[in-house]
């Protein structure tokens, strides 16, 4: 590889070091995993700069380490606290980001960022100091999720479009947002396969494992958990994700004294450890609520995470999906009612699933539009 051959990747990427511990996405996370690993791919190194504060009860100092040819930097960040001087403390990771960006981000230089409301603002002004030319990854757009301050609203927005090139997940988020045709690919997820490691569960039952966020806004966890009561008894389903869990801890209680099916919440995993679980797994499900705003535009990326680990999916029919060219793979349903979930689970269980080789045909085609996009 020429080394001289480098781009920046800005995000909130997490840490798996002891100790260093950062509050991160782990979906967000794996997406970025395989585009660096396309980057790598094309020809470059990759050096992630992570805006991502602490998640441990102890300060963290700043990091920079170096694996293959990508570098990680983060930067020093207080314990986690719910007292005013979270503000503060917010402020001090601010500052070392601003300071190291402006120092170190070379004047019309070409960047990536994933794209999030904690840093938009920021690189507004980054782009008026150092004419920074932005491809945006843009996931999803966070106000369609939850509600939010007026200026962040406004920021968010104006953020995506001061980008001049962008990554989207799905064609109907590039159709909304990119008005003006700027250069543009779309990547759905992950379309890497991975070697399976693991076998499959052998306790005679059939293992449902819906992986994601617990937010309640999204509805996922809870709707695949209340599948389990239309389950019969030789089904398990599993629970694992991130974020809040007095809900899902709630509703998974309920479920199990009224089914004949196992369900249970088996916490969060992240990396390896995540893939591992899955693959003893048999389906995943994408059951997050079909009536909320950003299905217009955001693409489900646990559906690409579940076919790479050899596992079937059973997902809600919406747009992005159905459009999307891995729809012949999945197992629909139409309606957001646990039985339906529940039909669609048996249905999948009994049929053969189509072939994935759609996958390495979707890596390839996304590592030549991402060299092509940088280069332009």
């Amino acid at each position: 590889m020429n080394q001289n051959k480098r781009i920046k990747f800005f995000s909130f990427y997490g840490c798996k070091d002891e100790g260093q511990r950062r509050d991160n996405s782990p979906a967000a996370d794996t997406k970025i995993d395989y585009i660096v690993s396309v980057l790598n791919r094309c020809g470059y190194g990759v050096d992630i700069i992570s805006r991502a504060s602490g998640a441990e009860s102890h300060f963290i100092s700043a990091l920079v380490k170096t694996e293959g040819e990508n570098s990680y930097r983060y930067f020093g960040s207080f314990s986690k606290t719910t007292s005013p001087l979270r503000i503060v403390y917010r402020w001090f990771i601010e500052l070392q980001f601003f300071i190291w960006c402006l120092i170190n981000i070379v004047n019309g230089e070409q960047i990536i960022v994933y794209h999030s409301l904690g840093y938009d603002a920021t690189f507004l002004k980054l782009r008026k100091l150092k004419s920074v030319r932005i491809i945006g990854e843009i996931e999803e757009i966070y106000q369609d999720v939850s509600k939010q301050p007026t200026q962040k609203c406004h920021n968010e927005y104006k953020f995506i479009y001061a980008c001049e090139k962008y990554i989207f997940p799905t064609h109907l988020l590039d159709q909304k947002i990119n008005t003006d045709h700027k250069p543009s690919l779309v990547v759905h997820g992950v379309y890497d396969t991975e070697n399976a490691t693991e076998k499959k569960f052998s306790d005679g039952k059939i293992h449902v494992v819906y992986g994601g966020t617990l937010d309640p806004n999204k509805g996922g966890a809870a709707a695949a958990a209340a599948a389990a009561e239309f389950l019969p008894e030789n089904y398990h389903v599993h629970i694992c994700g991130f974020g809040d869990t007095t809900e899902i801890i709630s509703v998974v209680a309920d479920v199990q004294t009224k089914a004949k099916a196992s369900v249970s919440f088996d916490g969060e995993f992240k990396g390896d450890d995540y893939k591992h679980f899955i693959q003893k797994c048999h389906i995943g499900l994408c059951t997050q609520n079909p009536n909320a705003a950003f299905n217009a535009t955001s693409f489900p990326s646990k559906i690409l995470v579940y076919l790479s680990n050899g596992l079937k999916v059973v997902s809600i029919r919406i747009p992005v999906v159905v459009q999307s060219p891995i729809a012949n793979n999945l197992f629909f349903y139409d309606k957001q009612t646990p039985e339906q979930i529940a039909e669609a689970i048996i249905r999948a269980s009994n049929e053969e699933q189509s072939s994935n080789s759609i996958l390495n045909i979707l890596d390839k085609k996304f590592c030549n539009d991402l060299d092509e996009l940088i280069e332009i």
